[in-house]
């Protein structure tokens, strides 16, 4: 986290790889960001950027403090705005004293008239963190559509009522729902439930076309389900809203607000320093908040180069914050103006975190990141998977057989043949001895570079470039 803080440090930028200052408030979409080459064809622009980058390597091979430093850099010197999502401990205090912002209150004031779903799908969207590896498409099918019905008639009864859609608000009025016909009936669970105190508010709009639909769900539908599939339909919502209602971080995103995610349109830089290997599940949830709606900011603007500002989301141990919402939005990011980077040590920790089922949500999520740096690694399902991405090439391998015997009136003949192969142009091991950095290696990290249907210098489909630690 210190590292990225200290990118708005002005330094001395790395000789081995070009940058470009930018100072007006111009951003069209050939503007040159990075030089990998003393090439003009091997320029990296604003264009190439707003495709994705996914950047890979084991701990300590200079992902951060190579090839992302002089990304980072170059976003804020060329006046983006941009998220920053962090999983390790580092100067949370500090973000934390200054930054509110009520995402429920922002998103029924942002969305328009359809605001109700909007909100449904964020708050699903957020909670599928954590059974993304668990549920299989067959399993989802069916709790999907329960899990969106109870928010749907939960944020559509807080508005009868006039109510403020709070996440403890919802929290209250899961738990306190009838679990049965006959609790519906009780005086006691009268007094005592949030939910009926709703419906009480509520009642001067029984006429409303919503009335007949929330009263059928709440005091016979749910009450009549199993209760088994009423407490796993719950679970989800209940583990999430009960920890972000609490302490600073319910400050953080329950309360009032002063700052948004337009604040990031408008070129400021928010990090979320809510570090996961502090507040596990709570810092997920509070990263994921920020950057589906983030997401959902930038879809509602009309980006317009070159006066729209673009704006990155940076995603450091990215495997951590992905959900399948992120792999649709990349598909139209370079015409939304944003540029997402996604770092990470191997392949395997997005094949753990999305499950048995989820290699097709992987394959998706990654393929739509167009740059790909790869710095040194030694794991072998990564450098495989890399290797075979860049593709092969023909190779013809030449062979020479003998035949005969110097017993032989003609002795022995030879025979010469040619064989079509088809071999990868950057093989695993090339992945093993890039240098990381640090004194031993004079302060340069080395990356292999690849774009998809990029040719570099030497028309390479892949390069070795050289970053400079500061």
């Amino acid at each position: 986290m210190k590292r990225f803080l200290d990118f708005f440090i002005d330094r001395k930028a790395s000789k081995e790889t070009v940058i470009h200052p930018q100072t007006a408030e111009y951003w069209p979409l050939d503007l040159q960001l990075i030089r990998f080459s003393e090439r003009r064809a091997d320029t990296w622009t604003l264009a190439d950027a707003c495709q994705g980058v996914l950047i890979m390597g084991e701990n300590g091979s200079g992902k951060t403090s190579g090839s992302g430093q002089i990304l980072a850099r170059r976003y804020l010197q060329s006046g983006f705005g941009g998220l920053v999502l962090c999983y390790k401990t580092d100067e949370a205090d500090l973000w934390r004293k200054y930054l509110r912002f009520n995402f429920l209150d922002y998103e029924a004031q942002t969305s328009g008239l359809d605001f109700i779903e909007n909100l449904v799908s964020l708050l699903v969207d957020i909670a599928s963190i954590k059974k993304r590896a668990q549920t299989s498409s067959n399993e989802q099918e069916f709790w999907l559509p329960q899990k969106e019905k109870l928010l749907r008639n939960a944020i559509s009864l807080l508005l009868l009522a006039k109510e403020p859609i709070r996440m403890r608000h919802l929290y209250e009025m899961i738990v306190t729902s009838p679990v049965n016909i006959e609790q519906t009936r009780s005086e006691e669970w009268h007094k005592s439930s949030y939910l009926f105190q709703l419906f009480a508010r509520a009642d001067r709009a029984r006429n409303h076309s919503e009335w007949p639909l929330l009263e059928n769900y709440w005091m016979y539908e749910r009450p009549t389900m199993d209760a088994r599939t009423r407490s796993n339909v719950d679970a989800d919502f209940t583990g999430m809203f009960d920890p972000l209602t609490r302490g600073k971080i319910g400050e953080l995103l329950s309360t009032t607000t002063n700052i948004t995610p337009e604040d990031i349109l408008n070129g400021r830089v928010v990090v979320i320093d809510i570090p996961v290997s502090k507040y596990r599940a709570v810092g997920q949830f509070a990263a994921l908040i920020w950057s589906q709606l983030l997401q959902r900011t930038v879809d509602r603007r009309s980006f317009t180069p070159p006066f729209s500002r673009p704006v990155f989301l940076w995603v450091d141990e990215a495997h951590y914050f992905c959900v399948d919402q992120d792999a649709a939005f990349q598909t139209t990011a370079r015409s939304k103006g944003i540029s997402t980077v996604r770092l990470t040590q191997n392949l395997p920790n997005f094949l753990d975190a999305y499950g048995p089922h989820g290699k097709h949500k992987v394959d998706t999520l990654l393929g739509n990141h167009t740059t790909k740096i790869f710095h040194r690694n030694n794991d072998p399902t990564t450098n495989e998977w890399a290797s075979k991405m860049i593709a092969k090439d023909t190779q013809y391998r030449h062979s020479i057989s003998n035949t005969g015997s110097i017993h032989q009136p003609m002795g022995n003949q030879s025979q010469t043949s040619v064989q079509e192969l088809e071999e990868e142009v950057c093989p695993p091991k090339e992945f093993m001895g890039l240098k990381n950095g640090g004194r031993r290696n004079s302060y340069i990290v080395e990356g292999i570079l690849f774009q998809s249907g990029r040719l570099w210098k030497g028309d390479q489909r892949w390069t070795v470039r050289k970053f400079k630690q500061t």
